[in-house]
């Protein structure tokens, strides 16, 4: 059996951050003590060399604690929705020069070699939303050791309890661990079974962050300061945000009114992603936990009436638009920002990269804050990928340590190839953003109200239901759907607690 060293997996991450610097500004090299520190002279009380050598830096090795098994050639099976992107994100044929397939590639390759594995996938029938493993799951069959769904179908498989449970039957996954999502970990526990997970193994939770962007050349023309001070301040606010949206607008045209086909907008978004941020970025949740781990409705209250007034008065009016496709990516609203057409948008990081062509620049920075007083939250697109593990599954330890290995190496390696070369050497543009994304990353949050539809119902799409809808009756529509609502969860936590 072939095992990777330390060392070479030392390399190759300090060839990726290489990878990764090289696309930013390069820094000249300043001697120690700063440009106007004295040179010293012969004879002088001058360091050895013993001394002025720097400490070792310490080597990250990705199996510690892991057992020094040899799975002798298992097939560790992986099942991914049909689709290049989410594909991406866990598998690559082949070394192909780009950094994060390349990273990818050389992940798998060194668990496959260190414990005589092969890390296969199979594609879903399915691009988008499936549950192709359900069938046989419930046959008895040990056909996965992964299964990768969107992140809703994830929880479909979780409510009828096909998953094994994180919390207790996959030893060596280190939950406590950086590498895993603590958000993730808290939130889509329910009653102490922890049956779908997130973490470093995939680059997807950070490519379906929803990021904020803003054209630089309107901003100048505007009159408008950069908001990078600002968002690092702690001041970057609705309300601040909404001023300068408001301020934006502009009849380009001269016919009296705006429109998406002529004139210029400051906000412009798709149905998916805005409102969405809206209610996550205040801080709101569909469904929180009690002391007891047992979700309950908490999608009412006085502050989402308050977030939702404010919001739905603003994309209300002549300065915003909102595009109503049903993927994120729709080029409509897109087009409005390529086109030099609205100072602000928003959408999945992942999807920034399309504007690669756009002539403007732009920068990226976090959706705006509730207030003052709260804290940055970045909502991450129920698209993402999602983790569970099948209860027919031969093997958890096997699995576990495969999983734990992943997400280690995918923390040390993969994400820095994804943040630092894709994010902050091509799609953002600028140092500044790159800055940004560092807040948005550390504020990545996963409501389960949002992303287990089956338990949270019509309120997992929580302010999309008003889009185009003329009755913005908040209230009387919460009253009309809570109590059935309540019932459907309380049903359905009910197995979580019974099993």
């Amino acid at each position: 059996m072939k095992h990777i060293s330390r060392r070479a997996l030392s390399v190759l991450l300090s060839l990726l951050m290489l990878s990764a610097v090289s696309c930013g500004e390069a820094k000249p090299e300043t001697p120690s003590g700063g440009e106007n520190a004295p040179s010293a002279e012969v004879g002088q009380n001058t360091p050895s060399a013993a001394e002025t050598e720097p400490e070792p830096e310490e080597v990250f090795d990705p199996w510690e604690n892991l057992p020094a098994a040899n799975y002798e050639g298992h097939d560790f099976h992986m099942l991914i929705r049909a689709n290049p992107r989410w594909i991406a994100d866990m598998y690559a044929e082949e070394m192909n020069g780009d950094v994060i397939n390349d990273a990818i590639f050389q992940r798998n390759t060194a668990i496959s070699d260190h414990f005589n594995v092969a890390v296969t996938m199979q594609e879903s029938s399915n691009y988008n939303i499936e549950t192709d493993a359900a069938t046989s799951i419930k046959a008895g069959e040990d056909a996965y050791d992964l299964v990768v769904p969107h992140g809703r179908a994830a929880f479909t498989y979780a409510n009828q309890l096909l998953c094994l449970n994180w919390n207790t039957a996959l030893p060596y996954v280190s939950l406590d661990a950086p590498w895993w999502s603590q958000d993730a970990r808290e939130s889509f526990s329910i009653a102490g079974k922890l049956l779908v997970m997130n973490g470093d193994l995939s680059y997807n939770s950070l490519g379906s962050a929803d990021v904020m962007l803003f054209n630089k050349d309107l901003m100048r023309n505007l009159g408008l300061d950069f908001p990078y001070e600002t968002v690092l301040e702690g001041k970057w606010t609705f309300d601040l945000w909404k001023t300068q949206v408001v301020g934006a607008k502009a009849d380009l045209n001269g016919d009296g009114v705006i429109d998406e086909d002529n004139d210029r907008f400051g906000y412009v978004t798709q149905k998916w992603v805005g409102p969405m941020e809206a209610f996550a970025t205040s801080g709101l949740r569909v469904l929180s936990k009690d002391e007891n781990d047992i979700p309950y409705l908490s999608f009412f209250s006085e502050k989402t009436v308050d977030v939702f007034d404010r919001y739905f008065d603003l994309i209300d009016s002549d300065a915003a638009y909102v595009d109503v496709a049903d993927v994120s990516y729709s080029s409509g609203f897109i087009g409005i920002f390529e086109e030099d057409r609205a100072l602000y948008t928003d959408m999945n990081m992942t999807d920034v990269i399309t504007l690669r062509t756009m002539e403007a620049d732009f920068g990226v920075i976090p959706w705006p804050k509730y207030d003052e007083g709260s804290e940055y939250c970045t909502n991450v697109d129920a698209g993402t990928n999602l983790f569970i593990v099948p209860i027919t599954a031969s093997d958890p330890e096997r699995t576990s340590v495969i999983l734990e290995a992943m997400a280690r190496i995918g923390s040390h390696t993969v994400l820095p190839a994804y943040f630092e070369v894709t994010l902050q050497g091509k799609a953002s543009r600028d140092n500044e953003s790159a800055g940004m994304l560092d807040i948005i990353k550390s504020a990545l949050i996963f409501d389960l109200g949002y992303y287990n539809s089956d338990l949270s119902g019509t309120f997992s799409n929580e302010f999309v239901n008003f889009i185009g809808n003329t009755n913005r009756e908040l209230s009387s529509w919460y009253e009309k759907n809570a109590k059935g609502a309540i019932k459907v969860l309380e049903k359905g936590v009910q197995k979580y607690i019974d099993d």
